[in-house]
C-alpha cells in the first residue's frame, strides 16, 4: 500500500518502463558495491508532512543490510549477483525495490515500514495469503521467491518478501483508452476472478497463515460452494491483520491479541474503535464547529453496540468469512498490453484479511465516477434535456452516462455470475448498513453526526430487517426534547466543521495535504498558508 498521492501511479508507470525495457538488459556501468550508502532506501524521503512530521518519518525510517538483502535476491533465482537496487517511489506502509540480476532478470521486494501493521504477523499474513489465493482459489498473483517475518532471524535485519515482478502493465496505464468492448471483457476477466474468491467461505474471521507460523493455530477449515468441507493443513487462522483492526493500534502500544474466530460483531470496525478509543487523542477544533468529548464519544458507542445486533444482515451466507481484495485499484491489476482485458496478476495483498462478505464488497476503485450512485439493476439515463443543453454540457453528459453504464455492466455482471455477491451488494444500499458505516465513521467525526443519525432512525426503525427478524421489538432510546435539541446542535456544528474542511481544502487546491503529506517543492508555502487559514 502506498500514498496514490506522490506514488502508485508513478510506481506503475516506473514498473511498465522497466519491465518493458529491462528485463534482458544488463548494467553498463559498476554499480557501487556497497548499498548500504544509498541512505534513500532506508528512510522516507518522497514527500513532507505538514504535521507530526519526526514521529511520521520515524515510522517509516527502517535500518536493515541492503548488501544481505541484495544476496538472498541473486540466491532467490539462481543468479551471480544483483547488479542494481532502485526503490520503486515511496510506500506509507512498505519500502518496495526493484533488483537487477548480471543476466537482467528482475525481482520485486519490500520491506515493511513500521506503520505497517504487527511485526511478524503482517508479513507472514501478507505471504500465506498470496500463497492461498494463487494456489487455492487459482488468482493470477506473483509468486513469493523468499521471505522473513522474523527480523532478528535473518542477516538483513528487517522483514522482507521478495517475489517475481508482475508480469504486463498496470491497468491505469491503458484504462483510460480501453474501448467499451475491452473494458466490458476486462470487467468479466475480473468478475472470473472474483467469483472464485465467492467460491470459498472460512469458519473464522480474522487472517490467513501458515500454521507453522502461529503458536497456537486454528485450523483452516474451508466450505465450498457445494457445500462440500475440506481443511487445508498448511494454513490457518489467526490474528487479523485488516486496517481497521490496527490503523492506530500499534501506534498507540496497543498489543494485539488472537482475534481469530470473533463474532461478527466483535469484527466490526466500530467495535475495534471502541476497543481502542481510550488511546485516541482529539485536538481538531475550530470556532462554532463540534467540540468532541470523550462522554458524548462514549454515548455514541454505546447506541452502536445496541443497535449492531438489529442491523446485522438476516442472510447468514453473506455475514459468512471471506477471503477479498478490498483494495482493487488500476495500479494494483496488471493486464495484458496486447490483449488488456486479460488479467494477468493482481499484486498487494498486505492487510487483507477474512471478513463478512458484506464488508468486504464494494465496486473496484476504477469504477468510480462522480455523478448519482446507481441501484442495482439499474440502467442510466441520458438527461431528458439533453437536447436544450450547451455542446459542452451535452458532452460532459454523455461522458457521464458512459461511465455508468460500465458501472452498471459491472453489477449485471455479478448478479448473473456471482449472486452470493450481489446480495452481498444489495445489503449495502439499506438503512442497515448506512448506519454501519456510520458507525466506522465514529472515529472521524467525534459520533455527533452518528448521534443524529440514531434519532433519526426510529422511523425506519419497523423496516430494517433485523427488527422485523428479532420479532419487531420497540426502538430502544427515547431523546429527550433538550437531548434533542443538542443533538441537533452537535451535528450542525459537526456539519459545519466539515464544510469548513472541504473549503480549505478547496482553497489550497494542489496544495491540500494528502494522508498529511505534500511534495517537497510545497512544502513551506503549504505551511505558510495553513498558519494562515488557521488564524483567520
Amino acid at each position: 500500500m502506498v500514498c496514490r498521492l506522490f506514488t502508485r501511479s508513478g510506481i506503475a508507470k516506473k514498473l511498465s518502463s522497466l519491465f518493458s525495457t529491462s528485463r534482458k538488459a544488463s548494467s553498463s556501468t559498476s554499480p557501487p558495491t556497497d548499498w548500504n550508502s544509498h541512505s534513500e532506501f532506508f528512510n522516507f524521503t518522497g514527500a513532507r508532512w505538514v504535521r507530526n512530521e519526526e514521529y511520521e518519518m520515524a515510522m517509516r525510517h527502517v535500518p536493515f543490510d541492503m548488501n544481505e538483502l541484495a544476496k538472498l535476491v541473486a540466491q532467490s533465482v539462481g543468479a551471480v549477483k544483483c547488479v542494481h537496487v532502485e526503490k520503486l517511489g515511496e510506500g506509507l506502509y512498505n519500502k518496495p525495490f526493484l533488483f537487477t540480476m548480471e543476466d537482467g532478470s528482475q525481482v520485486v521486494g519490500k520491506v515493511p515500514n513500521l506503520s505497517a501493521g504487527l511485526p511478524h504477523f503482517t508479513t507472514a499474513s501478507e505471504v500465506a495469503t498470496m500463497d492461498f489465493a494463487r494456489n487455492i482459489l487459482g488468482t493470477p498473483v506473483p509468486k513469493v521467491l523468499a521471505w522473513s517475518s522474523k527480523a532478528n532471524e535473518s542477516p538483513v535485519g528487517a522483514e522482507f518478501i521478495l517475489m517475481e515482478v508482475a508480469p504486463g502493465i498496470p491497468l491505469s496505464i491503458v484504462w483510460n483508452v480501453m474501448g467499451i468492448e475491452a473494458r466490458s471483457k476486462l470487467i468479466l476477466s475480473l468478475g472470473k476472478i472474483q467469483n472464485a474468491w465467492a467460491s470459498t467461505t472460512f469458519s473464522q474471521y480474522g487472517s490467513l497463515y501458515y500454521a507453522s507460523d502461529l503458536d497456537h493455530p486454528r485450523p483452516c477449515l474451508l466450505t465450498k460452494r457445494d457445500g462440500s468441507q475440506v481443511e487445508e493443513p498448511r494454513f490457518a487462522v489467526g490474528p487479523s491483520n485488516s486496517r481497521y483492526q490496527l490503523d492506530d493500534g500499534r501506534i498507540n502500544g496497543i498489543q494485539s491479541s488472537n482475534t481469530s474466530g470473533q463474532s461478527v460483531i466483535e469484527k466490526s470496525p466500530a467495535y475495534s474503535k471502541w476497543l481502542n478509543f481510550h488511546s485516541r487523542s482529539w485536538d481538531f477544533t475550530a470556532p462554532r464547529t463540534y467540540t468532541r468529548s470523550r462522554p458524548k464519544k462514549l454515548v455514541a458507542l454505546n447506541y452502536y453496540l445496541q443497535l449492531i445486533n438489529h442491523l446485522l444482515p438476516t442472510d447468514p451466507s453473506i455475514s459468512s468469512s471471506f477471503l477479498w481484495h478490498n483494495d482493487l485499484h488500476d495500479d494494483n491489476i496488471f493486464v495484458n498490453p496486447e490483449k488488456p482485458w486479460e488479467i494477468l496478476s493482481v499484486i498487494d495483498w498486505q492487510s487483507t484479511d477474512l471478513r463478512p462478505l458484506f464488508d468486504h464488497v464494494q465496486k473496484p476503485f476504477f469504477l468510480n465516477y462522480d455523478g448519482p450512485a446507481l441501484k442495482l439493476r439499474e440502467r442510466p439515463k441520458l438527461p431528458e434535456n439533453l437536447s436544450e443543453m450547451s455542446p459542452e454540457a451535452q458532452e460532459e453528459a454523455k461522458d457521464l452516462h458512459y461511465l455508468m453504464e460500465i458501472c452498471a455492466y459491472y453489477k449485471m455482471v455479478i448478479y448473473r455470475d456471482t449472486r452470493i455477491l450481489h446480495h452481498a451488494t444489495e445489503f449495502t444500499e439499506t438503512k442497515s448498513f448506512e448506519m454501519m458505516l456510520l458507525g466506522q465513521k465514529l472515529a472521524e467525526d467525534g459520533g455527533a453526526i452518528y448521534q443524529w443519525c440514531v434519532k433519526e432512525l426510529e422511523e425506519d426503525w419497523p423496516s430494517l430487517s433485523g427488527v422485523q427478524a428479532a420479532g419487531n421489538p420497540s426502538f430502544p432510546f427515547h431523546f429527550y426534547s433538550e437531548e434533542i435539541s443538542t443533538i441537533d446542535q452537535d451535528a450542525e456544528d459537526a456539519d459545519r466543521g466539515m464544510e469548513l474542511m472541504r473549503n480549505l481544502n478547496m482553497s489550497l487546491g494542489d496544495l491540500c495535504p494528502e494522508n498529511g503529506l505534500v511534495r517537497h517543492e510545497n512544502y513551506d508555502v503549504a505551511k505558510a498558508l495553513l498558519r494562515q487559514k488557521k488564524k483567520s
